[in-house]
C-alpha cells in the first residue's frame, strides 16, 4: 500500500467518524502509553531489540450500538535504539505523530467495558539531526540521516474501562516505510503498548 492510499483510507476514516458524531453517543478520551519499539533502519546497521519510550495524545470514540464502537487516535510517539557504524554503536531517538482508527467490539465484563480491535494507522516520523545525536559524519561530510518519512500499518487494540471512567489497554503495532525508493533511509517499526486512559 502507497502513501496515498493509505492517505486515502485513513482520511475517509476520520471524515466518516466527524459524520457520524452527530448521529451517535461521542466522547472525548486522553491516554498514556508506555512502549516497547523494535525500529529498523534499512540504510544502517541497528540492533534490532525492543527498546522503551511512550506516548501521549487523546482519543474520539463513537458509540454505534451496544456491541460496535469505532475510534480515531492521534498520538505523539517518542523511541529510542540503537544504529552501528563499523566498530561504533550511537544512539538514535526517533519521534513522530501518528492517526490509529479502530473499529472495536464491545462487551460488558463485570461492572466495566471490554473493547476488543483493529483497524489501520498512518503516521509521520520526524528527520534526526545526526549532530545533536553525535553520530560520525557520512562519506560526504554531512551530519544528518535522512529519516522524514510517512509511515502506515495495521494496530489491535484491547482496553478494558472501569465504571468511573478509567481505562487500561494495550496493543500491538506492525508499520512499514512509504519512503521505499526513495534516497533516505526506510524505517520499519514493531510496538507493543500498555497504558492508561480517561474518557470525559
Amino acid at each position: 500500500m502507497n502513501k496515498r492510499s493509505s492517505l486515502f483510507i485513513v482520511g475517509l476514516c476520520v471524515f466518516s467518524i466527524v459524520g457520524l458524531s452527530a448521529r451517535t453517543k461521542a466522547s472525548w478520551d486522553i491516554k498514556l502509553n508506555g512502549n516497547l519499539t523494535n525500529v529498523k533502519l534499512t540504510d544502517y546497521q541497528s540492533d534490532n531489540k525492543f527498546n522503551g519510550g511512550g506516548s501521549v495524545g487523546g482519543f474520539f470514540h463513537l458509540v454505534f450500538n451496544k456491541h460496535v464502537a469505532l475510534q480515531l487516535e492521534l498520538l505523539f510517539n517518542y523511541t529510542k535504539t540503537n544504529i552501528r557504524f563499523s566498530r561504533e554503536k550511537n544512539k538514535y531517538k526517533y519521534a513522530g505523530v501518528e492517526i490509529p482508527v479502530y473499529v472495536l467490539g464491545k462487551y460488558p465484563v463485570g461492572n466495566g467495558k471490554l473493547f476488543v480491535g483493529a483497524g489501520p494507522h498512518i503516521g509521520y516520523g520526524f528527520s534526526v539531526d545526526s549532530r545533536i545525536e553525535k553520530l560520525p559524519q557520512g562519506a560526504c561530510g554531512e551530519n544528518v540521516i535522512e529519516l522524514d518519512h510517512w509511515y502506515s500499518g495495521i494496530s489491535t487494540l484491547i482496553e478494558y474501562e472501569c465504571k468511573n471512567q478509567i481505562s487500561v489497554h494495550g496493543g500491538y503495532q506492525l508499520s512499514v516505510d512509504l519512503n521505499s525508493g526513495k534516497s533516505r533511509s526506510d524505517v520499519n517499526t514493531q510496538t507493543m503498548h500498555v497504558g492508561i486512559g480517561y474518557r470525559f
